[in-house]
């Protein structure tokens, strides 16, 4: 009950913060106030998001010793089945060998569209496809674990995933059998079609690669990444 007491509270203080960035300045307040508005909902979040964490800490401390204390193999088998459920949801950090894949718009301009040389979603989901078809057993964007639900959306210059905002370079780690991986996305056609118009994209075999669990949560600056500051 505690931990969806802050994690509902979490969701308040975000949806706040996001009202002071698109609110309308209200007649005399300055843009300094709105600068200290926006510093003071910063500082809660970054205050709940450490409660939260030493929440979870406690939480999977608990599950941990239910299964030490009682030693049951009925609830030690509720616990395995758990865990690899966690697993299979995105919900637990998880090692192994696989692939970094490195994308980054091309750094000059040529005669096609300007379009044809940015990163788009499509170009991120269609490699997360890839990798999912050829085995991968967890993968990530930017860091950000991906989930049944997860497709990464342009928004400008940037792409939103998982509800937070990230600027190229877009970095996507895979653990899955390397060789597979790393064929698999070099024989895309829609890779070498960006390569030819001088799109990076680099991938490389990692012997260890540590993907962290999915987030029902996360700081707020991750939602302003990527935005320009108008003056």
């Amino acid at each position: 009950m505690t931990f969806l007491s802050f994690f509902i509270f979490g969701l308040l203080i975000n949806l706040q913060f996001k009202g002071t960035i698109m609110a309308k300045p209200k007649n005399g307040t300055t843009a300094k106030e709105l600068a200290e508005q926006l510093e003071h909902e910063k500082s809660e979040n970054a205050k709940l998001m450490e409660q939260l964490a030493n929440l979870e800490v406690e939480r999977d401390m608990l599950w941990k010793n239910i299964g030490n204390t009682l030693n049951n193999q009925q609830i030690n088998e509720l616990l395995k089945k758990k865990d690899y459920e966690y697993f299979r949801a995105g919900l637990t950090s998880v090692s192994g060998s696989g692939i970094v894949i490195t994308m980054e718009d091309a750094p000059a301009k040529g005669e096609l569209d300007i379009e044809d040389y940015i990163i788009h979603d499509n170009n991120i989901n269609d490699i997360l496809d890839e990798l999912k078809a050829n085995g991968a057993q967890a993968i990530s964007v930017n860091g950000e674990r991906v989930v049944l639900n997860t497709r990464p959306v342009c928004a400008g210059p940037t792409i939103i995933v998982n509800g937070n905002r990230y600027p190229p370079p877009y970095i996507i780690q895979a653990i899955g059998d390397p060789d597979i991986l790393y064929d698999a996305i070099e024989n895309m056609p829609q890779v070498a079609l960006m390569r030819l118009t001088n799109i990076r994209v680099d991938v490389e075999k990692q012997e260890e690669i540590i993907i962290n669990k999915y987030r029902m949560y996360s700081a707020l600056e991750n939602s302003l990444k990527g935005l320009e500051v108008v003056k």
